[in-house]
């Protein structure tokens, strides 16, 4: 009897085992996905050159993408990522747009300007279907300490969607319009500079 006890046991064991794996549900796994923005083409020849330092990033979150539900709700991403911190993309985003042709910025005479800044805010507000940037920056003149710009440029790009691919995709149109900002203001500037050159009185 004992015997005919054990083989019992030992003919349960699978079948206990068995039902003890159908019982405990699978772990379930999420991919974590990371994105960057796109690698622009130099924007060409301009007046002037523009030296791109690095930006910072205040953001909420530096790798993980950040959304805004309702109720001003802010969730952190675990699962979508940056390929780097918002500041040091738009850097990176912003050299590439600005690159001079001749690899050196201020050696053939042309005025050559610094941008630097910081990404205060980046996020997609999900309730409103729209990528929100905040940009502080600063632009100096090499070789003038008299020569400052500074600014703060809020912007709110509609998206189709609340997914993290139209993040990335409302976060590479901000980029660029931030670009174009910045090379209108210095085109401004240039503007008044050879204005300014026009109408002062000549030297003998």
């Amino acid at each position: 009897m004992k015997r005919f006890h054990l083989w019992c046991a030992a003919a349960l064991l699978p079948l206990l085992a068995a039902c003890s794996f159908s019982v405990i549900p699978q772990a379930e796994y999420t991919e974590t996905r990371t994105f960057d923005l796109v690698s622009p083409g130099p924007i060409g020849e301009l007046p002037f050159t523009i030296d791109v330092d690095a930006f910072s990033s205040e953001c909420a979150s530096r790798y993980k993408m950040v959304f805004r539900e309702e109720g001003n709700r802010i969730v952190v991403d675990e699962f979508n990522r940056w390929s780097m911190p918002p500041g040091a993309m738009l850097t990176k985003y912003l050299t590439a747009r600005f690159a001079a042709p001749s690899g050196h910025y201020g050696l053939d005479g042309r005025p050559a300007f610094e941008l630097d800044g910081s990404v205060v805010n980046c996020e997609l507000n999900k309730t409103k279907k729209q990528v929100d940037l905040l940009v502080h920056f600063f632009i100096i003149e090499h070789g003038s300490d008299d020569f400052k710009i500074t600014g703060t440029e809020n912007y709110s790009i509609p998206v189709d969607g609340t997914t993290a691919e139209a993040f990335a995709d409302g976060m590479n149109k901000v980029a660029a319009k931030f670009a174009d900002h910045v090379v209108s203001v210095l085109k401004e500037e240039h503007a008044k500079r050879a204005g300014e050159a026009k109408s002062a009185p000549e030297t003998e």
